[in-house]
């Protein structure tokens, strides 16, 4: 700009001659502005990989069971990003119950993957990589077996290696679905206690005491699509406020991601990497509370080869997961980032150990929680089950255009509300729980703090 108004103070007695160098002066403004480095925004640069980590023989499971086969692989999916003014992150979804980091048990693998990630990649750091869990009831156990902790851990951080390592120049695009896969498993009566949906809890809807569904149900679906250079899409994250929770028995399983899966791969290509992420959801499941016998009708028509109950619940959870990104697609594709911002910031919390309240003298439980920014998106973590009304007031007042709330991200306990404390259904009991509300105020509070510093940091 400063050549340009050069340019037009100058005169000139030869009316061809100011021409000619008006004509050059504007010339070399021109390439001056496009070759200035403080204008050219930096790239992202995108790497994904997937490793199986399914055992080869029989493994612990849940409830001390061992394993009898496999009915589907578990994986686990890595996404590597980087700015180009060094910024770093990492995320890691696992087909696990949980991912354990020695807080409330012997394995760490949240430890053990980073070290050994760290000492193939010196540049990246532990707090840059987050790993994640789906919570499949029917995975490999990380804490009753040592040596499958040892397997996965091995095979998980060489995957993060590999995704570091093709990591290419690309684009980031994002966009908002809807999908009913989980609802709010808690039914509350008319004496004004609550109960949890299952086998071993009394909850029912048929009961003529019931009254109503304890909270909210969030059908939302968080979607972000990474691209190549030529806009060729090479993955999506997959956000919604679900656990895996569909299969049961001894069979190792991935639950219903394994089906998003395999619909994506014949809708999208079987390259394109599907990287799940479970929203705050410690009081939501797969089971229909209420109209359960026309969504089962519903289920057999639509699958009657499928034989099994649970598998049919599976391929029509899977089905609308898989429709919603398939249809948000061409709408995302529009605005595509190739230099979106990158940044990642993480706090430590010590939460006071107790339920429902925390004496002050009580031991802490310390916690993770993330906050990375892409661009106009958001993801903040949590190790906990996070109950749904806290991942909806962290998405409320989120700066964010879009925001990701991914619980599981450690291993911790269900983290209830006070209205499901004092209706007392599982999930919101001394037995369940480690810490009380009072924790989860605390970890909205550093969640939105984590992330409006993100957002006044690019404002400055």
């Amino acid at each position: 700009m400063t050549v340009i108004r050069l340019a037009n103070a100058w005169t000139f007695r030869n009316e061809s001659m100011h021409h000619f160098f008006a004509k050059f002066l504007f010339l070399i403004a021109g390439i001056a502005l496009l070759a200035t480095p403080s204008m050219a925004a930096p790239e992202v640069r995108i790497g994904w990989s997937v490793v199986d980590i399914t055992p080869d023989g029989p493994v612990k499971m849940r409830g001390n069971l061992f394993s009898t086969g496999v009915m589907d692989p578990v994986t686990a999916t890595i996404l590597a990003l980087e700015s180009g003014d060094g910024e770093q992150a990492v995320m890691i979804s696992c087909d696990l119950l949980r991912i354990t980091d020695g807080n409330r048990y012997a394995a760490n693998m949240r430890d053990k993957v980073r070290g050994l990630v760290m000492a193939q990649v010196p540049e990246l750091r532990g707090e840059q990589i987050v790993l994640m869990a789906t919570h499949t009831h029917v995975a490999p156990s990380v804490t009753a077996s040592p040596e499958y902790n040892e397997f996965a851990s091995e095979r998980i951080a060489n995957a993060v290696v590999e995704a570091w390592k093709v990591r290419k120049v690309g684009g980031v695009s994002f966009g908002l679905g809807h999908a009913v896969v989980g609802h709010n498993r808690i039914a509350t009566y008319a004496d004004g206690t609550s109960h949890m949906s299952g086998s071993f809890q009394k909850g029912s809807t048929s009961n003529e005491d019931f009254r109503h569904i304890e909270g909210f149900e969030d059908h939302s679906v968080n979607l972000l699509y990474t691209w190549d250079r030529q806009k060729k899409l090479t993955g999506v994250i997959v956000n919604l406020a679900c656990p895996a929770q569909v299969q049961r028995g001894d069979k190792l399983s991935a639950d219903y991601w394994h089906e998003v899966r395999e619909l994506l791969a014949k809708d999208l290509g079987a390259e394109v990497h599907v990287l799940p992420q479970l929203s705050a959801a410690g009081d939501i499941a797969t089971t229909v509370m209420v109209e359960r016998k026309a969504e089962k009708r519903m289920q057999e028509l639509r699958f009657p080869d499928a034989g099994d109950e649970r598998l049919q619940r599976r391929m029509q959870i899977a089905r609308r997961i898989a429709a919603t990104v398939v249809d948000v697609l061409p709408v995302a594709k529009l605005e595509i980032d190739t230099a979106p911002l990158l940044m990642h910031s993480m706090a430590r919390l010590d939460l006071r150990l107790g339920f429902p309240e925390a004496a002050p003298d009580a031991a802490v439980f310390p916690i993770e929680v993330h906050a990375i920014r892409l661009g106009d998106v958001a993801f903040v973590t949590n190790p906990f089950e996070l109950y749904l009304d806290y991942g909806t007031r962290i998405k409320g007042r989120s700066p964010a255009v879009q925001t990701f709330v991914a619980q599981l991200a450690g291993s911790a306990s269900y983290l209830p509300t006070e209205r499901a404390v004092r209706h007392g259904g599982y999930g919101a009991i001394e037995k369940t729980c480690v810490v009380g509300p009072a924790a989860g105020e605390q970890i909205v509070s550093a969640s939105l703090e984590l992330l409006q510093s993100l957002w006044e940091a690019d404002a400055e």
